[in-house]
């Protein structure tokens, strides 16, 4: 009797860690992959241009305690052999900010590396709240291209940031 509700317990815990991971993914309709990225843009190319909240909300989606992210040109840990612990995993390629949302554009490294946007909406507080993330095999050198590149399919709804 002990055993089985031991059992039962483990799989209801395990049922709310697997349904916990995947509360930050949203699928993009095709009409969404359209517009998500609309609207006049300011672009940043450094870390230093996004609000604290922003990279609070991004430190959330990724599971880190603080916001690191290496600025364009910087080291940052490449590949999947730890060299120095004290370079962060992400590069910002550039982020975005629009009326009411800002967007991340940054690669990642590990195994390989890859490309990832992620998309907030910014409240009249200053709250973010994730929209939408997608990963690629390559990454953008413009607004543009970026917008482009989701729209055809080329970044796909992610859930590991």
């Amino acid at each position: 009797m002990v055993e089985h509700r031991t059992t039962s317990i483990l799989f209801v815990i395990c049922g709310l860690c697997i349904a916990s991971l995947g509360q930050n993914r949203h699928q993009l309709s095709p009409a969404e992959r359209q517009h998500i990225l609309d609207g006049q843009f300011k672009v940043f190319s450094t870390t230093d241009g996004i609000p604290s909240k922003v990279k609070q909300g991004f430190s959330d989606i990724t599971r880190q305690q603080s916001f690191a992210m290496a600025n364009p040109a910087q080291k940052y840990q490449v590949g999947d052999v730890v060299i120095d612990r004290n370079l962060p995993r992400r590069r910002l390629v550039f982020a975005g900010a629009s009326n009411d949302r800002w967007l991340i554009h940054y690669e990642r490294g590990g195994r390989g590396v890859g490309y990832y946007v992620v998309v907030f909406k910014v409240d009249s507080n200053g709250d973010a709240r994730f929209l939408w993330g997608g990963a690629g095999a390559k990454g953008a050198t413009s607004l543009e291209q970026l917008r482009k590149m989701v729209v055809l399919g080329q970044f796909s709804d992610a859930e590991n940031y």
